[in-house]
């Protein structure tokens, strides 16, 4: 005779403040693989609460506007995706090093990147809320997301050098797409490191001589 005592333990129920975490995720979650899934384009509010399991009441609710939830979405996204560059990057790296792993990791992004910029070019009121997102978070912050005590470190604005590798690289995406000679952009690439390490490299120099 079996006497085991059935596990009869209440279910743990769920604070609203974790079912709306939850829901917000879901929804987060669903944006960015319908971004990269199907475009932006396509990314419509039905398909959303589709792949999240929920009902547009609910995405409204968290999110009023389809806007608010795309910024939400990205943003995570390339937070997400700063933190994984940073931890990428050794300490102490050398410039190409570095810059290696930013266009190593930019490649990565650029597909999600360059649809959600398409959007910012052509939507003032998305654009409008990202710039607001930018003030408020930590990704708007230039001099949070890099490594410490790499080569880059040394000269005299890094944050500046970090943007400009960022712009410079981002191009370079782009470039790729439509190029004759699929060598071009990597001589670019290694003509662009060169210039950047003299120009550290100078600048470090020049820093170091004593004052006369």
């Amino acid at each position: 005779m079996n006497n085991a005592t059935p596990n009869t333990a209440p279910r743990v129920r769920r604070t609203q403040h974790e079912r709306s975490t939850a829901a917000r995720v879901a929804l987060i979650n669903a944006t960015l693989a319908c971004l990269a899934e199907v475009g932006l384009a396509k990314a419509s509010i039905s398909e959303i609460c589709q792949r999240a399991g929920l009902s547009r009441g609910a995405l409204l609710h968290h999110f009023p506007h389809k806007n608010e939830l795309l910024v939400a979405a990205y943003v995570a996204w390339i937070s997400g995706k700063l933190d994984t560059l940073e931890q990428r990057i050794e300490n102490g790296a050398s410039v190409r090093d570095e810059v290696r792993v930013w266009r190593a990791q930019m490649r990565e992004t650029f597909p999600m990147t360059q649809e959600f910029y398409g959007a910012l070019r052509s939507d003032a009121d998305l654009r409008e809320r990202f710039n607001a997102a930018l003030l408020t978070h930590s990704i708007g912050d230039d001099m949070r997301h890099h490594p410490a005590n790499t080569r880059i470190d040394q000269s005299p604005a890094p944050w500046l050098t970090r943007y400009v590798i960022a712009c410079f690289i981002r191009g370079l995406c782009l470039q790729e797409l439509f190029v004759r000679d699929a060598s071009v952009p990597d001589q670019a690439f290694d003509h662009f490191i060169e210039i950047l390490s003299a120009h550290i490299e100078g600048t470090v120099a020049r820093e170091a001589l004593p004052v006369p």
